[in-house]
């Protein structure tokens, strides 16, 4: 006998079991990978891969310094990945990952209370956060004798810091700001070291060859500008945030340069 067709009192009895069971699969939640219980699985395996056991840090203190990182090695992943490929993804960007690295042990530890290829790792790694950090570590370096990582954080602040055209005599960086104080060690500089720097007489005489009236300007005003090794006279105007230096001449400076043999001969 051919089958009966279920009657229209039938389906509507079976419709919401088809909804039951709807609902229960859209509440079924997907299930990702922890990063944090991974990492425990993997630290030794890791923390050997991208180079950084020598540190001595605890493992508790490993945990917390690549914690970060290697969340976003592994991403939002549902299968649990290899420590190959984990390793494969931080690697590809090392720089960047030891640099995150640098700051997190300055973040969780003392300088003063890192052992010496701690410093070390840090003063190497520090980039683009020199501009902060350079005066502790300088200083730590200082207290350590450790002149082989000055010359590793000087070499630093020239890629990474605020870059000035005079060199501080103290620490030997390229760190005078225009209010003559080092942003690394903290010195004042003096106006004659500045001119010093500058040479400042050859630099104007030279200066007067090109533009005698502006010259005569700046030695009737007693000052100049510097900036991106530029004389600017007094009258000039500049951006807030432009590194501008206010050269102020003596007496003996001023009366050396009027009578000069080229403003006569222009005179």
């Amino acid at each position: 006998m051919p089958r009966q067709k279920k009657s229209d009192k039938e389906k509507v009895k079976e419709e919401p079991k088809e909804k039951v069971r709807k609902k229960k699969a859209s509440k079924k939640k997907d299930v990702y990978t922890d990063p944090i219980q991974l990492l425990d699985e993997y630290l030794d395996e890791v923390i050997t891969a991208i180079g950084i056991s020598y540190l001595n840090f605890t493992r508790e203190d490993f945990k917390e310094i690549i914690k970060d990182p290697f969340a976003a090695a592994v991403g939002q992943v549902k299968s649990k990945p290899k420590s190959r490929t984990i390793i494969n993804r931080l690697n590809a960007s090392r720089d960047s990952l030891m640099e995150v690295v640098s700051y997190n042990i300055i973040r969780m530890k003392d300088i003063s209370n890192l052992t010496d290829d701690q410093l070390e790792f840090v003063v190497s790694n520090v980039k683009r956060g020199i501009i902060s950090l350079a005066p502790r570590l300088y200083e730590e370096c200082k207290r350590r004798r450790k002149e082989d990582l000055i010359d590793i954080l000087r070499s630093n602040w020239n890629m990474y810091g605020i870059l000035s055209p005079f060199t501080c005599p103290r620490c030997g960086f390229n760190a005078v700001m225009p209010d003559y104080s080092c942003k690394v060690c903290g010195s004042d500089v003096s106006m004659k070291e500045v001119k010093k720097q500058l040479n400042v007489m050859q630099l104007l005489k030279d200066y007067a060859s090109f533009d005698v009236n502006m010259f005569k300007d700046i030695v009737k005003s007693g000052f100049f500008y510097y900036k991106d090794g530029v004389i600017y006279p007094p009258s000039s105007t500049f951006q807030p945030n432009d590194m501008v230096f206010e050269i102020v001449l003596s007496k003996d400076e001023k009366s050396s340069l009027l009578n000069t043999s080229d403003i006569s001969h222009h005179g």
